[in-house]
Formats: C-alpha cells, sequence, structure tokens
C-alpha cells in the first residue's frame, strides 16, 4: 500500500498525551478511508499500550461506519431499494467482513428449497402453508418476539443459526416469497412486523390508491406464519391502547420497514445503553427520513 510508513507512523504517534496531536492525527488516518482498516487491524492485534488500542479501534469503528453510510445512501438513490441489500447493510455494521454475494447464495438455496414443494394448481393460502412448512418445519427458523443481542439483527446470523428478531425473520421470510413470486409484504405494525398478502404485485406504493385494498390476509412470521385478519390487528391495538393509524394494515415500501429497523434496533441499545450505536443507527435513519 502507498503511504505505508506513514500510516505505521501515524499509528505509533496515537499515544500521545497531547490532544492537538492525536487529533491531526486521526484525522489523517480517517483521510485515507477504508483501504486502511488491514493495515490498522494488524496493528491493533500487537501488543500496544491501552491508549493507543482504544484510539485505534475508535478509528477502526468510524471508517467502518462510513463504508455502512456509503452504502445506504447507494440504496437510497436506487430505484428498486432492495431489501436484501438493507438486510445485508445493516449486518455489514455488526460483521465488517460479510459479503453480499455469499448472502445472496445463501438465500437462493433456501428459495429453491421452497421452490421444489410449491405449483400453479395449490391455493394460495396451500402455498403460504407449504412455504411455513419448509421454512419454519423443515428449516426450522425461529422468530424471536423480543431480543436484546444486536446479533439477532444480522441477517447472516439468522440465517446460521436459523433463528433472529422477528423483524429479520420477517423481512427474510418476505424476501424468499416474493422471489417465489407470491405478493407478500411487509406490514410496520407497533411493536410487531407483520406480514401481508395481497391481490397482486405491487408496483408502485406511491401510485397504489388504497394499499390496504389490495390485503387478502395476514401473516405473523413470529407464530410461524399462522395467517390471521385485520380484525386481529384492530383488536391488539385496542388491548395495547394504542391509537389506530393506516400504516398498522397497509402494507409497507421497502424503505420504510428499513426505517422500521433502525428505530427497532435503536430502542434496544439505548436499553442496554450502547452509546456508539445508538449514535450511530440515528445517523443510519436520518439519512433514510431526510431522503424519504
Amino acid at each position: 500500500m502507498e503511504n505505508e510508513n506513514e500510516i505505521v507512523a501515524l499509528i505509533q504517534l496515537l499515544g500521545d498525551n497531547d490532544n492537538e496531536v492525536f487529533k491531526h492525527v486521526q484525522d489523517r488516518l480517517l483521510s485515507y478511508g477504508p483501504e486502511i482498516i488491514p493495515t490498522l487491524e494488524c496493528s491493533w492485534h500487537v501488543e500496544i499500550n491501552p491508549i493507543t488500542h482504544d484510539r485505534l479501534q475508535e478509528i477502526i469503528q468510524r471508517l467502518q461506519f462510513n463504508v455502512v453510510e456509503q452504502k445506504l445512501s447507494v440504496w437510497l438513490l436506487s430505484e428498486e431499494k432492495d431489501l436484501t441489500e438493507a438486510l445485508f447493510i445493516v449486518s455489514f455494521y455488526f460483521q465488517y467482513d460479510l459479503i453480499l454475494e455469499s448472502l445472496q447464495k445463501q438465500i437462493t438455496k433456501l428459495r429453491q428449497s421452497i421452490w421444489l414443494e410449491l405449483n400453479n394448481n395449490q391455493t394460495v393460502l396451500e402455498q403460504i402453508q407449504i412455504f411455513n412448512h419448509v421454512f419454519y418445519g423443515f428449516h426450522g427458523f425461529k422468530a424471536l418476539q423480543s431480543v436484546d443481542d444486536l446479533n439477532d439483527f444480522s441477517i447472516n446470523k439468522a440465517i446460521e443459526q436459523k433463528k433472529g428478531s422477528g423483524i429479520v425473520i420477517g423481512m427474510l421470510y418476505q424476501i424468499l416469497a416474493q422471489d417465489l413470486n407470491l405478493p407478500v409484504y411487509g406490514v410496520t405494525l407497533q411493536h410487531h412486523y407483520v406480514l401481508a398478502f395481497c391481490k397482486h404485485v405491487i408496483l408502485s406504493f406511491d401510485e397504489e390508491v388504497n394499499l390496504e385494498r389490495t390485503v387478502m390476509f395476514y401473516i405473523n412470521p413470529i407464530n410461524k406464519g399462522s395467517i390471521f385478519s385485520r380484525n386481529e390487528i384492530k383488536e391488539y391495538l385496542e388491548n395495547s391502547g394504542i391509537d389506530t393509524k393506516p400504516e398498522y394494515f397497509t402494507p409497507a415500501s421497502n424503505k420504510h420497514i428499513a426505517i422500521e429497523m433502525l428505530k427497532t434496533i435503536i430502542e434496544i441499545t439505548v436499553q442496554n445503553s450502547d452509546t456508539q450505536t445508538t449514535q450511530d443507527m440515528y445517523e443510519l435513519l436520518k439519512k433514510c427520513l431526510v431522503k424519504s
């Protein structure tokens, strides 16, 4: 790498007690961008003084977060706003060496296992029952009602361990269903992520006149894909003392699903007093809302 000698010299200065020196060194290292992360990580694993170690870790995290921000900006500007990519970006924050293509291959394998059991002669209810049988029964996926471990928001961990937060498993269910031409969309019900099976594919969330009218029935990803109706959502809201809003019954766009996921993570990081992750998630959330 070009300027590697300078980078090594800058790392040695990270332990300087003069804050002005540290600030200059930090800014200089950050200016190199994510390409220097491997070099920084090598130094981080070497025995160094605690101050240098902590400052080096902070710089690595800032560089990694800058990459996450860049990926999210590109996603927000994309026309499709692919849901797999949204899950990947959030997971990438927690596991920097995650590769999108590897994740896509894992999802393709899951899709193929469900596709083998479906045919055009089945009713939509039969198709969902078969989907549930393969997804929850054969593969053993489990959506967690409540979580406090941020790993439960990583799609790669969810696929490996066959469990994850309700919203991550629900999003995976939605991705697989749509890949199989089943018009399943997320619904951002407060404190619950549910799914809606619609009468047809929604081509534009902005142009559809009445999105709720497209819904045939709802699917609960936490309860192994059980099917329920609008009345049950209404009853849940009434019993919980939650004011009724159209969005609690209406299919949501991928962007709004991503926003809901970030809000859910923020709730947990606030509870866990994880200040840095909370700040980072707020930054990503603001970026989504500004571009809404």
